[in-house]
């Protein structure tokens, strides 16, 4: 039996596949053991970022054969690629998936951004009329020009709205948010102490409704709380299925952010059993103290072919695009600030916030751990508690992976090898966004000059980093997450071109690919090599012999991605 591009295509069309269907095709083809056997053939496949095949076999979902005779596989299920050029799936190292896809399903973003209570206001006004029967009004999308300044009467405006129910609105960088009087006083929010690393936004001693960085858990956690396992499980599955679409077959979803735990993997597992799942999730628990990484552990020993747990995120540092990135220097505005550490380093502040603790307890425990690290002071935090592991037990269990890695200087590059060296390598690893590189210009208020150059990608490349490319959304805009898009920005410069030294193409490609792998923990994923798992992505052009400036969103055009070796929604 021999499928076409064209056929699976209409299959795809025809099978239900945009509610994340996954069929097997071609399941006629079987060994004699009756497992289903797929021979890709016809196109040009790349098993790594680098090496090609004419074929490969596909059995159980795994990678079983590359290069053969297809007459030695008689009963195979054939799949034409008509030309097209395939590559290891892409995993999209660093996203929110669950809050994500719950806030676009039953909540919605505010467009404009909206920058006062009033803008806010009207936002709600329309999320109301969408969602009338909704228990909470959940949006994100407010970008004030100084979140310090939010005051009663931008309180007032929103508490006008729907006074009776609970209305939450994050920003656009997910580390602030504004809810209504209505919401404070059902989480008794302004009776609790403020979490260290966090501010309440005050005026006259009042609190305004803008909880900052690690106080959003005085309200967030709670208002997610107001939405069933139904919305949050619809949510998560279109944007899954959105993911899918866009060229990606995995992701690693963060499950919260600062001062949010949205502990639901259920919920995936469910999606998967019911066919609903269109991509492989790895999925973190985000740790707000040391005592969270005795609750993460409790995840270990759960994992499903599609859902994976990869083990706890920490919050080094407040938000880079927030002017929160812990620094040495200081930042234009505040005048003065050197960002904001989420963490200590030592016992000073409460040894349950305690970094080095943290990260020798999840060692005790062989839990991988990724760590939001902004700023060089952040960056220097990690790789030292690292530092001291290695000086204790002469050994990391774990996979390490710190994520955004902002401002890297040469000398903690050295250190991170350095580390990575010690622990026989692969246990210290990074992500980074070149898309933000279009977007860093908003920043400058905070830290002048230095905004463009935050994330030098091609350097941490050159010296040996691994790095896996991530889209950070809902903070990336949407606009900036295909990955052709992404590799368009990173093997051009971006728009501000002259800061950020250009990658090729097939630098974002390892990155998408064995980068973002071994983020994950996981040894199956990345490449397609005999042994591993058979996530494609089919495109019509190889993205090789493109143009830099040439690749975008849509071009070149995304034929298929191919998840376990069956087709998930085109």
């Amino acid at each position: 039996m021999s499928i076409t591009r064209r056929q699976f295509l209409k299959a795809s069309a025809t099978a239900g596949l945009a509610a994340g269907v996954l069929p097997v095709l071609g399941g006629c083809g079987a060994t004699g053991d009756g497992a289903p056997v797929t021979l890709f053939t016809g196109g040009t496949i790349y098993v790594d970022a680098a090496t090609t095949a004419r074929n490969l076999v596909v059995q159980g979902g795994t990678v079983v054969a590359l290069d053969v005779d297809p007459s030695a596989w008689p009963g195979a299920a054939v799949v034409d690629l008509g030309g097209a050029v395939a590559y290891p799936g892409f995993t999209d190292s660093h996203m929110h998936l669950m809050e994500t896809g719950t806030m676009l399903v039953v909540g919605g973003e505010i467009r404009p951004a909206p920058r006062n209570g009033r803008e806010v206001a009207a936002g709600l006004v329309a999320l109301a009329e969408k969602h009338p029967g909704a228990k909470a009004l959940l949006a994100f999308g407010v970008n004030p020009p100084d979140y310090d300044a939010w005051s009663l009467d931008d309180l007032a405006e929103i508490d006008a709205v729907e006074p009776g129910r609970v209305a939450i609105v994050f920003d656009r960088l997910g580390h602030n948010c504004v809810v209504n009087g209505f919401a404070m006083r059902k989480f008794d929010a302004d009776r609790k102490p403020v979490p260290y690393g966090g501010t309440v936004v005050r005026q006259d001693g009042k609190a305004t409704g803008m909880f900052r960085e690690a106080a959003m858990n005085l309200v967030a956690t709670d208002a997610f709380a107001e939405f069933d396992d139904a919305s949050v499980k619809a949510g998560t599955a279109a944007l899954a299925a959105q993911w899918a679409r866009r060229g990606y077959t995995g992701l690693v979803d963060l499950m919260g952010a600062t001062g949010l735990q949205l502990m639901r993997p259920r919920l995936l597992r469910e999606l998967e059993q019911e066919g609903k799942l269109p991509l492989r999730v790895h999925y973190c628990h985000t740790l707000l103290s040391l005592a969270d990484v005795e609750v993460a552990a409790g995840f270990v020993g759960q994992d499903t072919d599609l859902v994976r747990f990869v083990g706890g995120k920490i919050f080094v540092d407040g938000a880079f695009a927030g002017g929160q990135a812990w620094t040495s220097w200081p930042h234009t505005l505040p005048a003065g600030s050197h960002g904001l550490p989420q963490i200590t380093t030592d016992d000073a502040h409460a040894p349950e916030l305690n970094l080095n603790r943290i990260v020798a307890r999840a060692e005790e425990l062989g839990l991988d751990m990724h760590y939001h690290a902004q700023g060089d002071l952040a960056i220097k935090a990690v790789l030292d508690a690292l530092a001291r592991v290695l000086d204790s037990t002469g050994r990391l269990r774990g996979i390490h992976t710190l994520i955004h890695l902002a401002y890297p200087t040469p000398e903690l590059v050295d250190h991170l090898l350095s580390v990575n060296a010690r622990a026989g390598g692969r246990h210290v690893v990074a992500t980074t966004q070149p898309g933000f590189w279009e977007v860093e210009a908003d920043t400058t208020q905070y830290y002048g000059d230095r905004a463009l150059d935050a994330y030098p990608l091609k350097s941490l490349i050159d010296s040996g980093v691994s790095v896996g490319i991530s889209t950070d959304f809902a903070v990336s805009p949407i606009e900036l997450v295909n990955p052709t898009k992404i590799m368009g920005v990173a093997a051009t410069g971006g728009s501000y071109a002259a800061h950020h030294p250009p990658v090729t193409v097939q630098d974002v490609v390892q990155g998408l690919t064995v980068g973002s792998a071994r983020t994950t923990g996981q040894r199956d994923v990345g490449m397609l090599h005999v042994g591993y798992k058979a996530d494609m992505v089919v495109y019509e052009e190889d993205l090789y012999g493109i143009a830099p400036e040439a690749l975008s969103a849509t071009y070149p055009a995304l034929v298929s991605t191919w998840v376990g070796g069956r087709l998930t929604p085109p």
